[in-house]
């Protein structure tokens, strides 16, 4: 599958090259372009499934091609291919749950290897966050946050006649909102959904 985003042109540039020709407000000038020049990211399109017992895993990766990335806050004008993450889980082969598509890519490669980016663990919620004391108390969010494990994605050697393979992985980095701090999940797993596997694609 392929989402595409249309534009007037705009100079195409390379994720990982030195760019070394561009200006330094390059990200911010709407003029740039990271385009998928080698074709990396239609190494991991398409969906990957890991079984354990009656549990069934998948991830479905999509590729966008030419998004706008607008982030304001972060002076960020620029556009971009990449990927969007979409999972699924099920039970006894019954779909138990599907989490949202996103519409901004969300990963991206150098090499067409190592796939990186993150994810939202939708059943992970911290506990409510509040503001210091010191000014004035109350609460900050409510329910608290979303896990937003970092996701590494990397492309397994297999023979010409194995399915193709990844490796499938999530990394929670130490945060300030409380993630690991849930009484909620106490002796439970850190995600909800399988954080260090092997997937084939199907």
């Amino acid at each position: 599958m392929l989402f595409s985003c249309k534009s007037i042109s705009q100079t195409s540039i390379i994720w990982g090259d030195s760019n070394v020709s561009v200006p330094e407000d390059f990200q911010s000038s709407g003029n740039y372009y990271y385009e998928d020049i080698p074709n990396y990211l239609n190494n991991f399109v398409g969906t990957w499934e890991y079984i354990n017992g009656n549990e069934k895993f998948q991830i479905i990766l999509t590729k966008v091609v030419k998004y706008h990335q607008v982030i304001p806050e972060l002076n960020y004008n620029f556009y971009e291919d990449g990927i969007i993450l979409q999972y699924k889980k099920f039970l006894n082969n019954t779909l138990t749950y599907t989490s949202p598509i996103y519409q901004a890519p969300n990963f991206n490669t150098i090499d067409g290897i190592i796939l990186e980016g993150y994810l939202i663990d939708y059943a992970r919620i911290t506990k409510t966050i509040y503001y210091p004391n010191a000014i004035g108390g109350g609460v900050r969010k409510q329910g608290g946050e979303y896990y937003h494990p970092t996701c590494i994605i990397e492309k397994i050697s297999t023979t010409r006649y194995e399915p193709q393979k990844i490796k499938f992985n999530l990394y929670l980095k130490q945060s300030c909102c409380g993630e690991t701090e849930n009484e909620i999940y106490n002796g439970l797993p850190t995600f909800s959904i399988p954080a260090d596997i092997e997937m084939i694609k199907i």
